[in-house]
């Protein structure tokens, strides 16, 4: 089966930041990308590219976080995101899992938003009834 450009874009996105690589990840980030984390308060919500660099470069690095699933969902991807931490970010559960909505924009990221939950995510994403 063959991957979409978004999710491939995405999985892309995680490796570029794993490995440092600043500028090839920023500019796949369109200037106005925003994050939100998946509570309230959790941590300071990210609203320009150079915020969202930063904290995927800390994600991606420090924490060795990475897409372990990607559903293509036309303009978005929900992730699903494994590594060390997640629960400090957000995520809940005996095995803690945390999940992104990533949306894409002119072929550039344009938003994430983390979820706790994949029912939250998928809900979010309009593919599923609250």
């Amino acid at each position: 089966m063959r991957t979409s450009a978004n999710v491939e874009a995405v999985r892309e996105l995680y490796d570029l930041a794993r490995h440092g690589k600043h500028v090839e990840v920023r500019s796949r980030l369109r200037d106005d990308v925003t994050w939100r984390p998946a509570r309230e308060g959790a941590w300071k919500p990210c609203v320009d590219a150079d915020e969202v660099l930063r904290t995927l470069m800390w994600r991606a690095g420090l924490n060795k976080l990475r897409p372990s699933e990607t559903i293509d969902l036309g303009d978005r991807v929900l992730v699903q995101l494994r590594g060390r931490g997640v629960e400090r970010l957000g995520a809940k559960g005996l095995f803690p899992r945390l999940f992104q909505i990533v949306v894409f924009r002119d072929g550039k990221v344009a938003s994430i938003q983390d979820y706790a939950r994949r029912d939250d995510a998928l809900v979010a994403a309009g593919v599923k009834a609250g």
